[in-house]
C-alpha cells in the first residue's frame, strides 16, 4: 500500500473484504448477456406459444417460418425498447419492481404493435390468437422469472468476486461516507481499493499525486474525485496533475454543487444550464391531473355518502356548533380559499393565532378523536376538490398563521404553492403527517412537498393514492 509522508495532508486507506480474484467476465458485460438471454428466451417462447398450440388444438406442427420470424421482430422490438430506457444495465437489471413494471408495459405494448401489423397487412388467417396470447404469457412469465433470477443472482455473484471488477481510486474529505459509497460502486461492477482523505482545507500536493499514480498505476483502472468545495481552482490542480496518468478520472461534486448538478439540465449552445426549479405543469399535464381530481372526487362521494351523513348526525349530536368546520388557507399561487372539514373542535378557530392539534388535546370532541384519528374529518375536502380549489394529491394546506411563520423561517417554504394543495401527498405517506412541533419537522415535510412538486408525474399520484389508502388504517399517527 502506498503511504503518504505528508500526513497533515491527507490519508490513505485501503479497504477490506477486497475481491479475491479479477478472472472471468467484465462485469459491465451483464448487459450483453442480459440482452442476448431475453432475445433467445423469447425466440423460444414463440416456438413454444405457436408449436404447443398448434398440436392440442390440430395435431400437427406449424409452420416454422411463421414463428421465427415473428418471434425475430417481437425479440428485437423489445430488446430495442429495453435498451433505449437503459434497462440493461447491471445497476438497473438489479432493481427487481422497475424491472417488471417495464416489462409488463413493454410485452403486452410488442403484441398489440404487431397485431395491428398483422391486421393492417391482412394476414391475420396465417396467424392464431391462441397461439398469440399463449405466447405472450409464456413470455411475461419468462421474463419476469429471469428478472428475479438478476436480482438474487447479481449481488451474491459480485460478493463472491465472479466477476471481473474494475479497480478504483476515491479521493474525498474525511467526513465523506466512504463505506456506503464503496456498496454502491460494488452494485455498479467497481471495486475501490484505495481511499484518500483530504484533511480540512489542506492541499495534496502535486507531487504526492504524481508518487501515487506512478506507484499505483498498474493497480488501479479509474479514478473517483469526491469535491465539496466551491472552489474549482484547487480541483483544477488534481485534475491537471492526474492528466499524466492514462486512467480514466471522474468528478462527483458534494453539497451544493451536487444537488445543482443532479437537477435536469439542459443546452444553451456551448453551455449547460441546470433547472433547480421546475416549471408549472403543462397544459396535457393540468388537464390529465384535474381530469383524475374530478372523476376520483364524484366518485368518492357518491360511495361514501352513507358514511358522510352518518358522521354528519354523530357530529351535531356529540357537541354543540356547525357540523362543518370552515377555515381560510392558501392555495395555488397563494390564492385563499376556505377549506372544509368535519367539525372535530369545541372552537373554530380561524384568527392569526392557531395552535396545532396535539396528543390528548382537550379542545377535541369524542366524535372528534375518532374522525380525526381515522382522517374521516378530511373527506369534505372533496368538494375542495371539485371545485378546484384543492386536488387529491399534492402539499397539505397550513393555516395562515403556519404560512406566515414559516415562510420567514424556510426559504423554499413559498415554493410549495406552485401546486394545488391536496387531501394527501408524498410528505403524508413519508411518516410527516399530523403536528409539526418543532421547525426541523417541518422541514422534513417542505423537502417531500418539494420533492412531489419537481418530479411530478400522474403514476407518482397514482403510488400516492395506493399509499395513502393503506397508511390511513394506522390510526396511531393522527390526532
Amino acid at each position: 500500500m502506498f503511504t503518504q509522508t505528508e500526513p497533515s495532508v491527507g490519508r490513505y486507506d485501503t479497504p477490506i473484504d477486497q475481491p479475491r480474484q479479477r478472472s472471468g467476465l467484465e462485469y459491465r458485460s451483464i448487459a450483453y448477456v442480459a440482452a442476448a438471454a431475453d432475445f433467445l428466451y423469447l425466440l423460444g417462447s414463440c416456438a413454444i406459444g405457436f408449436t404447443g398450440y398448434q398440436y392440442v388444438a390440430f395435431g400437427s406442427a406449424p409452420d416454422p417460418s411463421l414463428f421465427i420470424g415473428l418471434g425475430l421482430v417481437m425479440s428485437t422490438i423489445f430488446l430495442l425498447a429495453m435498451h433505449s430506457t437503459q434497462a440493461y444495465s447491471p445497476e438497473s437489471i438489479q432493481l427487481l419492481r422497475p424491472q417488471i413494471r417495464l416489462i409488463c408495459i413493454l410485452v403486452p405494448s410488442t403484441f398489440a404493435f404487431l397485431l395491428t401489423v398483422i391486421f393492417f397487412l391482412k394476414i391475420g388467417e396465417n396467424y392464431s390468437r391462441g397461439a398469440m396470447l399463449i405466447t405472450a404469457v409464456i413470455s411475461l412469465a419468462g421474463l419476469i422469472s429471469m428478472r428475479c433470477f438478476w436480482h438474487w443472482y447479481l449481488p451474491s455473484a459480485t460478493a463472491a468476486a465472479y466477476f471481473r471488477m474494475r479497480r478504483v481510486l476515491l479521493v474525498c474529505h474525511e467526513d465523506f461516507a466512504v463505506e456506503h459509497w464503496r456498496h454502491e460502486a460494488m452494485a455498479s461492477g467497481m471495486s475501490l481499493v484505495q481511499t484518500l482523505h483530504l484533511s480540512g482545507d489542506s492541499l495534496l500536493s502535486a507531487s504526492a499525486l504524481e508518487r501515487l499514480w506512478q506507484s499505483e498505476a498498474d493497480h488501479l483502472d479509474e479514478v473517483f474525485i469526491v469535491w465539496r468545495d466551491p472552489n474549482v481552482a484547487n480541483l483544477e490542480l488534481y485534475l491537471s496533475e492526474l492528466r499524466r496518468s492514462v486512467l480514466p478520472v471522474n468528478v462527483i461534486f458534494d453539497g451544493v454543487v451536487g444537488r445543482l448538478t443532479n437537477a435536469p439540465a439542459r443546452k444553451l449552445g456551448s453551455m449547460t444550464a441546470f433547472q433547480t426549479q421546475r416549471p408549472p405543469l403543462s397544459l396535457y399535464e393540468r388537464g390529465t391531473k384535474r381530469a383524475f381530481d374530478i372523476a376520483f372526487s364524484l366518485f368518492a362521494i357518491v360511495s361514501l355518502l352513507p358514511l358522510l351523513v352518518a358522521v354528519a348526525i354523530a357530529i351535531k349530536l356529540d357537541s354543540k356548533g356547525p357540523i362543518l368546520f370552515k377555515q381560510v388557507r392558501k392555495g395555488y399561487g397563494g390564492r385563499p380559499f376556505r377549506i372544509l372539514k368535519f367539525r372535530s373542535m369545541t372552537v373554530m378557530e380561524d384568527t392569526g393565532d392557531i395552535r396545532q392539534a396535539t396528543r390528548n388535546d382537550p379542545r377535541v370532541t369524542r366524535i372528534g378523536a375518532v374522525i380525526r384519528a381515522s382522517s374521516i374529518d378530511e373527506l369534505p375536502q372533496f368538494w375542495n376538490v371539485l371545485r378546484g380549489e384543492m386536488s387529491i394529491v399534492g402539499p397539505r394546506p397550513h393555516a395562515l398563521a403556519h404560512d406566515a411563520l414559516y415562510d420567514s423561517l424556510i426559504a423554499k417554504y413559498a415554493y410549495r404553492r406552485h401546486v394545488k394543495p391536496g387531501l394527501t401527498g408524498w410528505a403524508q405517506i413519508n411518516n410527516c403527517r399530523g403536528e409539526t412541533p418543532n421547525i426541523e419537522k417541518m422541514e422534513e415535510r417542505i423537502f417531500h412537498d418539494l420533492w412531489y412538486i419537481n418530479n411530478w408525474s400522474f403514476w407518482l399520484d397514482m403510488k400516492i393514492v395506493v399509499r395513502t389508502s393503506i397508511q390511513i388504517w394506522d390510526i396511531g399517527k393522527a390526532y
